[in-house]
């Protein structure tokens, strides 16, 4: 899809009026890229690891004091409170669809109340899950790291340079 808008606007088109089309794109797919695309959690031995589009954040399993599911999968302690892009809670309707393996797997009766976005089904509950367990042991790495993540910036930031570059000439 995006390669046919490009090649519309390139090939089809007046040559700056396509150039103009054309950063738009490029625009678009670099945000869509960086909002969709980027965001990622990677849970190791002892940190854990959560790429957004515009930071990273590593985190000791130490330094984590609580995780919260509510809107998004969150984690929180001393260093304030990180919100991991890569696990949205689900839609308010999910908790039609639960089964009894997710109160199995949360040591739950039947009935009990739980947030849809804590169930082990869903994207922010599984990893809330795997979070919880990992802080079960003795954790002593208590370091974190916030840093610019350069790629979700430069997905962002040079085709939007190339739209105003190419609107004011």
């Amino acid at each position: 899809m995006a390669t046919l808008a490009l090649v519309q606007t390139l090939f089809f088109s007046e040559p700056e009026a396509g150039r103009k089309g054309a950063a738009i794109v490029l625009l678009v797919l670099g945000l869509v890229f960086s909002y969709y695309v980027i965001p990622y959690l990677d849970l190791r031995e002892d940190r854990l690891v959560v790429v957004n589009p515009i930071l990273r954040h590593e985190i000791g399993l130490g330094a984590i004091e609580y995780v919260d599911t509510r809107y998004a999968l969150n984690v929180g302690g001393d260093f304030g409170k990180v919100s991991a892009w890569a696990a949205p809670a689900p839609g308010r309707l999910r908790h039609r669809s639960h089964s009894t393996e997710d109160f199995r797997t949360l040591n739950l009766k039947d009935g009990a109340n739980v947030r849809p976005s804590d169930l082990p089904s869903t994207i922010s509950g599984s990893y809330a899950l795997m979070i919880k367990r990992a802080l079960e042991k003795p954790q002593t790495n208590t370091t974190y790291t916030k840093s610019i993540n350069r790629l979700g910036v430069g997905l962002i930031v040079l085709p939007a340079l190339a739209v105003i570059f190419t609107q004011l000439t």
